[in-house]
């Protein structure tokens, strides 16, 4: 006998969640569909863009100059166009790089057994330095 109050209680429950809910409109279900597939198509344009580097990208640009400074004897059209598009690309990837400095991320430190490791050695500088230094001290 409980049971079946219980069981009452959640069908007038559910039935009146039923009349609650209102019914989605055309017009919005199709903006759902459609922003979804816009960003997934966008995702997908996208992807092969998030690897590239600055370096990446400064490095596309010199090809860019170069192949337009070539191209530019056999077709001088091409060869210009080819030129200002490396030459916009150039810069944008030096102001990219100028406003990317304080966006990159901590480096995680090396850890060995819970311990930090300090693998700092001299660097080139210090170790040319040095040599500098040991060859203008005399020798007695």
């Amino acid at each position: 006998m409980p049971d079946d109050k219980i069981q009452r209680e959640i069908e007038d429950i559910l039935n009146r969640l039923d009349a609650f809910v209102p019914e989605e409109g055309v017009a919005s279900r199709v903006r759902r569909r459609s922003s979804g597939t816009a960003s997934s198509f966008g995702r997908t344009l996208l992807a092969p863009l998030a690897g590239l580097s600055i370096r990446h990208v400064m490095l596309a640009s010199l090809a860019l100059i170069l192949a337009g400074f070539f191209a530019g004897r056999a077709y001088p059209t091409f060869g210009h166009w080819t030129l200002i598009a490396g030459v916009i690309l150039f810069f944008t990837a030096i102001v990219l790089s100028i406003f990317n400095r304080g966006a990159a991320p901590p480096a995680t430190e090396k850890r060995w057994r819970g311990q930090p490791m300090h693998l700092e050695g001299p660097t080139l500088g210090d170790r040319l330095r040095a040599w500098f230094n040991a060859k203008r001290k005399p020798r007695y």
